[in-house]
C-alpha cells in the first residue's frame, strides 16, 4: 500500500528531536563505475522477521526554490505514483504482492522514504524501493495529482484548528528566513512548480553526500551493506545540495498573530521562541529545564493551567530541534472567557523561571524522566534507526545515543538555572491563536503581558505578517529579511555563502 506524504509542525514529535543521536554500525560500500551508494546504518533485531528501510534525502523543504515552497513535498509525493518501468497502478500492484508498505514524509531538513517488508521478501521489494529514490516516473498527470492532493491537505489544515495553530507558529515566528517558509507551500506557490521543475530538483538531490540509509529488524550489517552495493550502484557520486543560510535568533519583542476563525468558543494558543540549536552546549540542559516547563502531566504549566485552574485540557511544551536553531514552544486550548488570563499566565510561568530557576525536586524528577523516556525511544529497530539516522543527517557526534542518560544525569540544578536565564527570553515570545477575532481580539490587546495583536483570516499566509513586537511598551522592528535559496538555468541550488558553523558555541549564542 502507498500511504500519503505528511510533514511535522513544530510541537510534534520533534520534541523528542533532542534524543535523536546515535551510534551505529556504519559503512560506506566502494564506489563503482564513477557512482557510490550511500552510508549504512544497520539496527539488528531478529524478530518480528519484518525489515524497515529508511533512506534521507537533504535538505528538505529548506531547500525548496525561491517562490516554489511545497517543492520537496510535491516531489517526493509524486515519487510515489510510478517508479523505474512501472506505473502507479503498476507500482502498487507489485508492493501487494509482497506485503510492502511505502511512503514518504518531508521536512524542513530533509525528505525519508521509509519501506517496511517482510525479511524473506527484501530482495523483491528492494528494486522497488530503489526506483522510488532514484528512478521515478515524474509523469505529468502525476504530478497534477500529487499538486490537487497537497493543495487538499492545506484546505483541510486550515480546518484543524490545532494543527493550523501548530502550523502558523513556525511560519510566523521565523517568518523572514527560511524557517518560516511553509512546508507545504501554499496555493500559488505550487502553482508555479512545472513539472519540468521538479524532475530538476530531483536529480540535483539525489547524490551520494546527500543520502542517509538504513535497515532496522531482521537483518544483520554485512548483508545490509552487500544489498545496498546491489541496488543502489547507481547513486551518482559528487555534490551534494547547498547548505541554507543559517538561521537567526528571533529577539524582536512580544507579539501574537490572530488567525480569525468566527463563531469559535475556544482557542487555540501557542506560544514560541528561538533556542540554541542541537550542537550546543546548553541544549541537554534546555531540555530538562523544558521537561520542568511543561513536558509531563506534573509539570508546571499542566499543574497550573489544567490542574489548578481547568481553564484547558491539555497545556504543554516541547523543545523543537534543528541543527541551526531549535524552537522552544509551548500552548493550550482555553475557553473565549478565559484566553487572556490564560495568556498571562503563560508567560509569568517562562518569566518565573527565566529568573528564578527551578527547584531541586523538579530538576530531579526532569532527569529521570528524561532518562526513562529515552530508553523507550529505542524500544523498535525501527525507532531506533529513526534516530540514528537523523543524528546522521544532523552530523552529530556517532556516540550520542550512548552518552545521553549520562549527559541528563550530568545537569546540576546551577546549570540549569543558568541555561534558564540566558536563553529563556520571556520578553520575546511570539505567538498564534486560532480564534474569533470578535471576541479575542480586545481581551488579547489589554493583557498585562503586552502583546502587538495582528488579525489575519485563517486562510491567510503567517510569513506575511508585518505587525511588529513590543518590548516595554516600545515597538522593535526585526532583521532583513533572508532571501529564499536561488535555482540556476540547470536546476542546481545557488546556496549563499557559509557564514560559520551554527553549532559553533559563539555562533549560537543569543545577543
Amino acid at each position: 500500500m502507498i500511504a500519503r506524504v505528511s510533514h511535522r509542525h513544530v510541537a510534534s514529535a520533534l520534541c523528542v528531536a533532542a534524543l535523536l543521536v546515535a551510534s551505529a554500525v556504519l559503512a560506506a560500500p566502494k564506489p563503482k563505475g564513477g557512482h557510490a551508494v550511500p552510508n549504512v546504518l544497520t539496527v539488528q533485531r531478529p524478530w518480528p522477521p519484518v525489515v524497515t528501510v529508511r533512506i534521507v534525502v537533504g535538505s528538505g523543504s529548506l531547500a525548496d526554490p525561491a517562490g516554489q515552497e511545497g517543492m520537496a513535498q510535491l516531489c517526493w509525493s509524486a515519487a510515489l505514483r510510478g517508479a523505474g518501468d512501472k506505473d502507479r497502478a503498476q507500482f502498487a500492484q507489485a508492493l501487494e504482492a509482497l506485503g510492502a508498505h511505502v511512503d514518504t514524509t518531508v521536512d524542513k531538513m530533509g525528505a525519508t522514504v521509509i519501506g517496511e517488508v517482510l525479511a524473506d521478501q527484501l530482495d523483491a521489494f528492494l528494486p522497488l524501493l530503489a526506483d522510488v529514490v532514484l528512478r521515478p516516473r515524474f509523469e505529468t498527470a502525476e504530478i497534477d495529482k500529487a499538486r490537487t492532493q497537497q493543495l487538499g491537505d492545506l484546505v483541510h489544515l486550515r480546518d484543524e484548528d490545532e494543527s493550523l495553530a501548530h502550523d502558523a507558529i513556525g511560519r510566523y515566528l521565523y517568518r523572514g528566513q527560511l524557517l518560516g517558509r511553509p512546508t507545504g507551500g501554499t496555493e500559488q506557490s505550487l502553482a508555479r512548480i512545472q513539472p519540468a521543475d521538479v524532475r530538476a530538483w530531483h536529480k540535483h538531490q539525489i547524490a551520494q553526500g546527500n543520502v542517509h540509509m538504513g535497515f532496522a529488524g531482521d537483518i544483520d550489517p554485512q548483508r545490509a551493506q552487500l544489498l545496498t552495493q546491489k541496488y543502489f550502484a547507481d547513486l551518482p557520486a559528487g555534490h551534494t545540495a547547498a547548505r541554507p543560510a543559517p538561521a537567526h535568533p528571533v529577539l524582536a519583542g512580544r507579539r501574537l498573530l490572530l488567525l480569525d476563525k468566527s463563531r469559535r468558543s475556544q482557542a487555540q494558543i501557542v506560544l514560541a521562541q528561538s533556542a540554541p540549536p542541537v550542537g550546543h552546549r546548553d541544549h541537554i540542559a534546555l531540555l530538562v529545564a523544558n521537561t520542568v516547563l511543561g513536558g509531563t502531566f506534573s509539570s508546571r504549566l499542566t499543574h497550573e493551567i489544567r490542574e489548578l485552574r481547568g481553564w484547558s485540557y491539555h497545556a504543554w511544551s516541547s523543545l523543537a530541534a534543528g541543527p541551526g536553531l531549535s524552537t522552544l514552544a509551548l500552548g493550550f486550548a482555553p475557553a473565549n472567557a478565559d484566553a487572556a488570563a490564560s495568556l498571562d499566565l503563560a508567560v509569568r510561568i517562562v518569566e518565573e523561571l527565566q529568573h528564578e530557576g527551578i527547584t531541586p525536586a523538579e530538576l530531579r524528577f526532569a532527569k529521570d524522566y528524561l532518562k526513562g523516556a529515552h530508553r523507550f525511544s529505542l524500544e523498535t529497530a525501527d525507532r531506533e534507526l529513526d534516530q540514528r539516522l537523523r543524528a546522521a543527517h544532523l552530523g552529530l557526534p556517532a556516540d550520542e545515543i550512548d552518552t545521553f542518560a549520562a549527559r541528563v544525569e550530568a545537569v546540576d540544578l546551577k546549570t540549569a538555572n543558568r541555561v534558564l536565564h540566558d536563553h529563556l527570553h520571556a520578553q520575546h515570545m511570539v505567538g498564534v491563536v486560532v480564534g474569533s477575532g470578535k471576541a479575542l481580539t480586545e481581551k488579547l490587546s489589554n493583557v498585562a503581558a503586552q502583546f502587538t495583536v495582528e488579525v489575519m483570516p485563517a486562510a491567510a499566509a503567517p510569513e506575511t505578517s508585518k505587525g511588529q513586537g513590543r518590548v516595554g511598551g516600545t515597538l522593535r522592528p526585526e532583521p532583513p529579511e533572508q532571501p529564499p535559496p536561488k535555482v540556476d538555468e540547470d536546476g542546481e541550488l545557488q546556496g549563499p555563502p557559509e557564514e560559520g558553523d551554527p553549532t559553533d558555541d559563539d555562533a549560537s549564542e543569543s545577543p
